[in-house]
């Protein structure tokens, strides 16, 4: 197997796969994923782990998708095998906490900014504010929103670490920016699809506002049906998408930046050095990213699966 791919087969069965991609993120319940997944041709290939990998066909062309990407930390490791694979246009589509305007649940939002409350940067970029969409990619999502009937409203969102551990919502700094959504991933999403030379759009569906809990089981179905309905759209439309790919200072390659930020990137036991070793760093990996085969400790030794 080549140095580019691995990760991708690892996760979705393929070593290359369509530039197109979709990420699905919250709570999808297994006959929801069945339900949006039957909106493909047919399923090529279906992984149960943290979150849910799998490839589609539609047209002759085979899609990656993703389910249950569930915070800023796996969304990252989601882009990056979707990246390894070829993935360079992805589209979000997630849910949202819609109180600060008291937005409908259901409704869709087209966020045009998303703050970094998340901290997943703030270690490594401390002055990273937000993460924005890649313009052309968000126009065509749009387009696809009327063609298909779907209103929708632009705005602005918060990514915060948790459901349970987020700043109140009347503060200072909410104030200012005055949000439309609060919700777990979208700005890690948009900031890194920026450093890997991925187009990225989103579209969130609100799914609890002020006078709605987000336990409420009556509106649950309403935000499903909401999600079901973009995600049909897009699905129905993947080569409106197809657009040229964006032009990076340097390609992004896995195992080079596993090689990059090692203790000693020069050292010749650097396992990833020669670009497509399998040591430590890809184990490490996979505990990040809960891929089932784990690879070699050395070059040349196998490790079996779990």
């Amino acid at each position: 197997m080549t140095a580019m791919g691995r990760w991708a087969k690892s996760s979705f069965g393929a070593e290359r796969f369509a530039e197109i991609g979709l990420v699905v993120t919250g709570t999808n319940a297994p006959e929801v994923q069945d339900e949006i997944l039957r909106f493909f041709d047919k399923v090529l290939f279906k992984k149960d782990l943290v979150y849910h990998p799998c490839l589609a066909e539609k047209g002759g062309v085979h899609y990656p998708i993703v389910f249950n990407v569930y915070g800023a930390p796996a969304m990252v490791d989601v882009m990056t095998e979707m990246h390894d694979g070829g993935g360079r246009v992805l589209l979000f589509v997630g849910y949202a906490y819609g109180g600060f305007k008291n937005l409908p649940v259901g409704s869709v939002v087209l966020p045009e900014k998303s703050y970094h409350f998340d901290g997943i940067y703030h270690g490594i970029h401390v002055d990273k504010e937000a993460g924005y969409p890649d313009k052309e990619l968000q126009q065509k999502l749009s387009e696809v929103c009327r063609k298909e009937n779907i209103s929708f409203v632009h705005g602005t969102n918060i990514s915060v670490p948790a459901v349970s551990f987020q700043l109140p919502h009347d503060n200072e700094f909410y104030r200012k920016l005055q949000p439309s959504t609060c919700e777990m991933e979208l700005a890690a999403f948009y900031s890194r699809a920026r450093e890997l030379g991925i187009r990225g759009a989103a579209a969130l569906v609100i799914s609890d506002n002020r006078t709605v809990s987000i336990g409420d089981g009556e509106k649950r179905v309403m935000c499903y049906e909401g999600k079901k309905k973009v995600l049909k759209a897009i699905i129905d439309n993947l080569l409106s998408f197809a657009l040229p790919p964006l032009k990076a200072e340097k390609e992004f390659t896995l195992d080079e930046h596993f090689a990059s930020i090692l203790h000693d990137p020069h050292d010749e036991k650097n396992v990833d050095r020669d670009n497509g070793g399998s040591g430590a760093s890809c184990c490490w990996f996979v505990f990040l990213s809960p891929s089932i085969e784990l690879y070699a400790t050395t070059k040349n030794e196998a490790v079996t699966s779990f």
